[in-house]
């Protein structure tokens, strides 16, 4: 299974610069992720902050460091036209060499949604539309552009594996030609039937990546597995000596990808490094470029 971890490292986008990002590769994370988060809603549980997900990675990218991955969890669909989109994917992807995982979701704040004019038809409809206006102009050459303009791409390029985060069976089965996985919701262990997303004919066979909240305990490191509902997110608590257990439920589940989320973490370290130790034991190196099998629609 591989691992990687979501910036902002602490729920704060001003407190992961490059500093953070030595010291991830220092532990040995193999992979960085970003999150699309313009906004955030003022209902109390809403705790997530982020910065700009594409100058993120860019950054990330441009430290020289050596991560296997740089993925988005997400880019939301409704708050970017698809061209410029692919745009910023092209460029990122050529940054990284072709390292770069694209997740991409239709966002799930409500009220973030209004501002932007997305009713859930509209949000459902301008999904449907990126993702196969990112497979056109990624996979094939622009086919569906008039005749009139052209999308360049880089020499060299590869298409990234393309990640959908939907809950809906009719956008899975509508998209799951064009899809290289699934970016399914943290779940507690005992729930990790539950992670497959609903049946649909193109996409229920796919692999998995989660993303995960985690709180680990450094105090109590005997601490049992539990899990604090904060509204939005769930969070697996657990103690740092029992963390690899946990940690080896979820690769017997068959997951592909772990993306590690440490919303409580104190700025010390200490989650970061106790969790670096036991990721680094279910870590499969990617190499560089290498991009999943797919089934062309």
């Amino acid at each position: 299974m591989r691992t990687g971890i979501l910036l902002p490292l602490y729920d704060d986008p001003w407190q992961h610069g490059r500093r953070h990002l030595y010291e991830a590769a220092e532990l040995g994370f193999t992979g960085v992720w970003t999150r699309d988060v313009t906004l955030t809603e003022n209902d109390g549980a809403d705790r997530a902050v982020a910065g700009d997900p594409v100058a993120d990675l860019a950054h990330a990218m441009g430290t020289g460091l050596p991560f296997e991955e740089f993925g988005t969890a997400i880019l939301c669909a409704g708050y970017r036209h698809p061209l410029s989109m692919a745009r910023s994917v092209v460029m990122l992807q050529q940054l990284s060499g072709n390292r770069l995982v694209l997740g991409i979701g239709a966002g799930s704040r409500a009220n973030v949604n209004a501002l932007y004019g997305l009713d859930p038809q509209t949000r459902r409809q301008n999904l449907l539309e990126t993702v196969r206006t990112l497979d056109d102009v990624l996979r094939r050459d622009g086919r569906g552009l008039p005749d009139t303009v052209r999308f360049e791409k880089p020499p060299g390029f590869q298409a990234p594996p393309l990640l959908l985060a939907s809950g809906d069976p009719g956008v899975l089965s509508a998209l799951g030609p064009y899809l290289d996985g699934l970016m399914v919701p943290g779940l507690a262990p005992e729930r990790l039937s539950d992670a497959g997303g609903p049946p649909s004919a193109g996409a229920a066979a796919l692999p998995r990546t989660m993303q995960l909240s985690l709180a680990v305990s450094t105090a109590d490191r005997n601490r049992p597995v539990g899990v604090r509902d904060l509204g939005r997110i769930t969070v697996v608590e657990v103690g740092a000596r029992l963390l690899g257990p946990l940690l080896e439920r979820y690769v017997r589940d068959g997951l592909e990808r772990l993306v590690l989320h440490l919303p409580f973490d104190d700025l010390s370290g200490r989650q970061l490094a106790v969790l670096a130790e036991r990721t680094r034991e279910l870590a499969d190196p990617v190499p560089v470029g290498a991009t999943p099998a797919r089934t062309a629609p």
